[in-house]
């Protein structure tokens, strides 16, 4: 080989070394951060810790980091991020049954009370978005196996046009809970407290009332610094967008 390749190799070697040696340093200091931030967690410094959380969250979300800035949040008397982020951490696991209990009691204990919903509504609401579409994809798929896989020799046909049957049942429900929640992914919740809604999407447009901090709300049209919201009651009207952020992590 030439000499002028050998350098070439020997630089490349190099620059990846560094780049490994700099992701490689990285992590440890992220490591340091969080566990400073759990540090002032437990030494009741709640507002110390959510804004290390919400530096540490600039770099890169986990399930883990989100549960941990929420529960701060929480201890710091700021429910509507605190369900804000609770709501991101489930998405991300949304089978973690502490990240659903922490949620729940903070709901209740502000007073954010579900009514009974229909059934349809409870079913939809029992997997998230990313389960349904598993499940969807899986069952669609098995019914294709039942159908086009040949019978052993003597095994009778109505066997086979139940299991597809059931399938296809499987498949249509899971198609279902994905549009149900697909409607529900671009809500977000209301960070700041005594927030108005408007009749119209002015300043100084006539208030229909308050709209409880940490609400679902369902975005709709907007104008101007205003969003047409539903929320969770099926109160609508018109909130200024620094009023909600949405529970979908916005790239920046």
């Amino acid at each position: 080989m030439k000499a002028y390749n050998w350098k070439i190799v020997c630089a490349a070697c190099f620059f990846l070394l560094l780049v490994g040696q700099t992701l490689w340093a990285g992590e440890p200091d992220r490591e340091r951060q969080f566990q400073d931030a759990i540090q002032a967690y437990g030494r009741g410094e709640y507002k110390a810790a959510s804004q290390q959380f919400e530096a540490l969250a600039r770099d890169g979300v986990s399930a883990a980091l989100l549960f941990n800035l929420a529960n701060s949040y929480a201890q710091a008397g700021e429910s509507g991020r605190a369900i804000l982020n609770y709501e991101r951490a489930r998405r991300l696991a949304p089978g973690d049954s502490d990240i659903k209990g922490n949620l729940e009691l903070v709901r209740k204990g502000k007073g954010l009370f579900q009514e009974e919903q229909p059934i349809g509504q409870r079913l939809v609401a029992f997997l998230e978005l990313n389960q349904w579409t598993g499940l969807a994809v899986i069952a669609f798929v098995l019914f294709g196996v039942v159908l086009l896989l040949p019978l052993p020799p003597g095994l009778k046909r109505a066997p086979r046009y139940v299991a597809a049957a059931v399938c296809l049942l499987v498949t249509a429900t899971a198609i279902t809970g994905v549009f149900g929640q697909y409607r529900h992914w671009n809500d977000g919740v209301v960070i700041l407290p005594g927030a108005r809604l408007r009749v119209s999407p002015f300043a100084s447009a006539a208030s229909s009332g308050t709209i409880q901090e940490g609400r679902l709300v369902r975005p709709g049209k907007s104008h101007g610094s205003y969003f047409l919201v539903e929320d969770e009651t099926g109160r609508s009207g018109w909130l200024e967008a620094d009023a909600f952020e949405p529970i979908v992590l916005m790239k920046e």
